[in-house]
């Protein structure tokens, strides 16, 4: 498994990690949203029951007893006022406490809470009853002269009206309340099937994410010990590698020892010549490993670098090795102006790893050149590196940047990180990096780093920067 899939496969994982997370959240805002809904939808029939049983139901059943009472008013009169022998006193005793009654009930049944348009009604109640209790008061003035048939005729003409009329009244709030009191039944009906129906898709939604989430979390535990896994063997075979370069040099060594301690003339022979020259193989490939385990960590924000003196000083440093092997090197810088955003001793390494890789994968081509250019852009600088050697084999394109990767048939020395180095590099300092076969013969090697704004560099900065320069190109990988 390369190291460019397992990152891929754990970034991955980190979308399925924060895709969870949204979706547990989200699981719990639809508990809380299907509990405040059932809330606010209780509050909603609790307000209109209430309305019922403390108003319309209490003003039906005290208008109901005051039609009871105003009825037997009316039969009390017509009692006082017929022909015939009559317990009169008795009967005007009754009709008086029946009126007191009814005053007083209708009196409550105006305090009572109102709904729309019943004051009105209540309005009218006090009218009539006051025109009603006008006239009644003129029959029981006859009646207590004995003139029952000015009575009997007053009752006719005005007081039976004014019942009637009060009594219209009375039906009609009557009426007001029961059809309020329809009108709030439909809206509890209605409000407890759009609960239900909102009720019921919430706790689907619900449901629904929380399987999502069981489904994702399974998911996320299955990558994460897929990549667990493809991390354990990465790290065999990477064991492997480091052992099978390390321990070849270390068996020379020790064979060069062994030959010294029997035969000390092979001293003459020039055998600790070739162990020194091993053991510094074997630094190296430490070296290189410390490098891209360190390559990783993030830029300094202040970091600045001047693009053109790095570009000169690699080309300087490495123009001794290029022409060892009969390599050109060219330079085409940018304006000295221009600064990226990091660290020379980064943009050295960078830069180091590219020309030295490049150099040292020539073969026999023919043409034997290595160009080095930088170029600014908008927001960063684009630096490339193209030579005429053997090119990138098809296979490799896409890998080519990976740790640990090397060609099958390559007998160069290296654990194959030099370039996983490159990509770490650039990729912590926000640039990117790339490959390709170059126009003609060869391959392009390519990065970008985002630009820096220049920098006020004093005196003894600029003699620690010329010291880097001279000082910190890193041994192949």
């Amino acid at each position: 498994m390369s190291w460019s899939s397992t990152h891929d496969r754990a970034r991955r994982s980190v979308r399925v990690v924060w895709l969870l997370i949204a979706s547990f959240f989200l699981t719990v805002a639809s508990f809380i949203a299907a509990t405040s809904v059932a809330e606010h939808r209780a509050r909603g029939i609790e307000a209109a029951a209430e309305s019922i049983t403390t108003n319309a139901l209490p003003s039906i059943a005290c208008l109901s007893r005051v039609r009871t009472e105003l009825r037997q008013i009316q039969m009390l009169l017509e009692r006082l006022t017929s022909a015939g022998p009559r317990h009169v006193q008795s009967d005007m005793a009754e009709l008086r406490e029946s009126r007191d009654d009814l005053a007083r009930d209708t009196q409550r049944c105006l305090e009572l809470p109102t709904y729309p348009g019943e004051k009105a009604l209540q309005d009218r109640i006090g009218l009539r009853s006051s025109t009603m209790n006008t006239s009644m008061d003129r029959v029981l003035v006859r009646l207590d002269t004995g003139d029952k048939a000015g009575a009997a005729t007053e009752l006719l003409a005005r007081t039976e009206p004014a019942l009637d009329q009060l009594d219209e009244t009375f039906v009609e709030n009557i009426d007001l309340n029961a059809r309020q009191s329809s009108t709030l039944g439909a809206e509890i009906r209605s409000i407890r099937t759009s609960s239900q129906s909102i009720l019921a898709f919430l706790i689907a939604l619900s449901v629904l994410l929380a399987s999502a989430v069981a489904l994702m979390m399974v998911r996320v535990l299955r990558r994460f010990t897929s990549l667990m896994e493809g991390r354990v063997t990465e790290m065999e075979h990477f064991a492997g590698r480091v052992a099978h370069d390390i321990r070849s040099p270390l068996a020379a060594v020790g064979l060069a020892l062994e030959l010294t301690k029997r035969d000390p003339e092979a001293l003459s022979r020039g055998v600790l010549d070739r162990a020194s020259k091993t053991l510094q193989r074997v630094g190296q490939l430490v070296d290189g490993l410390l490098i891209f385990a360190r390559s990783g960590a993030p830029p300094q924000e202040s970091a600045a670098t001047n693009a053109a003196e790095v570009m000169s000083g690699v080309v300087d440093e490495m123009s001794s090795s290029a022409a060892e092997s009969g390599i050109t090197l060219s330079l085409e810088k940018p304006d000295p102006s221009v600064f990226v955003a990091s660290s020379p001793g980064v943009l050295i390494s960078i830069l180091s790893n590219l020309v030295g890789n490049a150099i040292k994968n020539m073969g026999c081509a023919p043409e034997r050149k290595v160009d080095i250019r930088a170029r600014e852009l908008a927001e960063s600088v684009r630096f490339e590196v193209r030579d005429t050697g053997p090119g990138l084999p098809k296979e490799m394109r896409e890998r080519i940047f990976d740790p640990y990767l090397r060609a099958a048939e390559s007998a160069l020395p290296g654990l194959g990180l030099g370039l996983a180095t490159v990509r770490r590099l650039v990729e912590a300092h926000g640039g990117k990096v790339g490959a390709a076969p170059n126009d003609g013969a060869g391959s392009l090697f390519w990065f970008e780093l985002p630009k820096a704004a220049t920098p006020r560099v004093g005196p003894l900065e600029q003699a620690t920067r010329r010291l880097t320069l001279r000082h910190h190109r890193p041994r192949p990988t």
